[in-house]
């Protein structure tokens, strides 16, 4: 055997190992990959409705709706349903009629994951500030599985101020939040609106514009601010508003033993007030007095040692509920209704 010859067979023989291992090791990465493959993710199917609508109207004209019938998941569904109501489920005679704009962007008729159907539609409001509600059902293509959501919106509906019965609010300036009766929380004022009379009303923050109704078409308005109150009116006609200071924390008023100037200053010390200012028939009330306004600018503030009246312009009447009199205040002057 040539030396040659040799040489050539080792080498093929070599190419023959070569290739098996490149094979095994290509095998095992291709199962190594396999191992670590992540599981596919089932399919899953949603729907999301979300609306938008006239936010302030005059009562009886019309409310316009906008929805979006959106699909969020990853099956695609076939809507079934998309309706919607005045606010009373219940009653069929209020739903009214949406219909369908864009959206289905490869005209297939299904809604495809991540498309957005856009809906309109509109009703006529009531006389009270009314709650619609938009609902749509569907099911999924593949599985026949049913999905549903719903949607409501709140519109406010003007109403004239009536005694006795709501008032109406405006912000001027600043955060003011109102509790209304039978709510457990105050929520933030966003606009102008119409609230109960009976209403808590925070201005610690803000300033606060209140129309009340006198009878007749007619009405009175004032600016408050700086303190919480209640809002309390008689239904009658030339009824006064009386706005009764809420909260503060009277337990720093406990007589101490030791008599000092510091004492005495802490029984002057704010426990809770009102700015007022405006005309028309509006009585603000303390622990120990209160003060109807006869266009003015004043403050009622609550202290340990009594209620306060501050007038800065014009007149207000106090009444003091421990000595049962009244006392005319004039600009530039305070009467201290003290306390027992």
């Amino acid at each position: 055997m040539s030396p040659s010859g040799g040489r050539q067979r080792k080498a093929a023989t070599r190419l023959v190992v070569v290739g098996s291992l490149l094979s095994c090791f290509g095998l095992l990465a291709a199962t190594g990959a396999a191992g670590r493959a992540p599981a596919l993710k089932p399919l899953a199917a949603a729907v999301d409705v979300t609306q938008t609508c006239s936010t302030r109207v005059p009562r009886n004209s019309r409310i316009n709706v906008r929805a979006t019938l959106s699909n969020p998941g990853t099956e695609q569904l076939v809507p079934t349903t998309v309706d919607a109501d005045a606010g009373t489920p219940e009653n069929t005679a209020d739903d009214f009629n949406l219909t369908r704009g864009g959206g289905d962007n490869n005209g297939n008729n299904l809604l495809d994951p991540g498309e957005n159907w856009t809906y309109t539609g509109s009703y006529t409001a009531g006389t009270e500030d009314v709650t619609n509600n938009v609902g749509a059902e569907a099911v999924s293509v593949l599985g026949g599985t049913p999905v549903n959501d719903i949607a409501p919106c709140e519109t406010d509906v003007i109403q004239e101020p009536v005694a006795g019965v709501i008032v109406r609010v405006n912000i001027v300036q600043g955060n003011v939040t109102v509790k209304r009766p039978g709510a457990s929380s105050f929520v933030r004022l966003s606009r102008r609106t119409e609230i109960p009379v009976g209403s808590w009303v925070n201005t610690v923050n803000g300033r606060l514009r209140l129309t009340t109704a006198l009878g007749r078409g007619r009405t009175n308005t004032a600016d408050f601010y700086a303190g919480v109150f209640r809002i309390f009116q008689r239904r009658a006609r030339n009824a006064y508003t009386t706005l009764r200071l809420e909260g503060g924390n009277f337990r720093s008023c406990r007589r101490g033993t030791a008599q000092s100037i510091d004492v005495a200053g802490a029984s002057r010390k704010p426990i809770r007030r009102v700015w007022g200012r405006g005309k028309g028939r509006f009585t603000t009330r303390g622990r120990y007095s209160s003060a109807t306004v006869r266009g003015t600018r004043w403050l009622t503030q609550d202290q340990c040692n009594g209620t306060l009246t501050r007038v800065v312009k014009g007149i207000v009447l106090v009444r003091d509920f421990r000595l049962r009199k009244n006392v005319l205040v004039r600009a530039g002057h305070s009467y201290l209704s003290k306390a027992p």
